[in-house]
């Protein structure tokens, strides 16, 4: 399943609930992690307080991976056709020669 994050807070929940899903306490987290259940508390409540290897060995632990995806481009307003952009030139400049 795919958890699209837009925001670094949205983290949070989702880091919990994946450690949740995988049946594992902070401290179970922790000792697959080298790390106490304290941090693992802090780094739940402010994900943003560790590193990206930090935060890649984390959800290596939760059998989780990161996917870049590229995003839909954004529908812009269509640009003036060339050969607009031609003949205001040329309007412009009548009388010149």
């Amino acid at each position: 399943m795919d958890y699209p994050l837009l925001l670094p807070e949205q983290l949070k929940s989702h880091l919990k609930s994946l450690r949740k899903a995988r049946g594992l306490t902070q401290q179970q987290l922790g000792r697959l992690l080298g790390l106490g259940q304290v941090r693992v508390a802090e780094i739940e409540a402010n994900p943003a307080a560790i590193g990206v290897d930090q935060l890649f060995k984390l959800l290596s632990a939760l059998n989780v991976s990161v996917v870049l995806r590229e995003n839909e481009a954004p529908r812009l307003p269509p640009k003036p056709a060339a050969a607009t952009a031609r003949q205001m030139t040329s309007k412009s400049n009548k009388g010149r020669w």
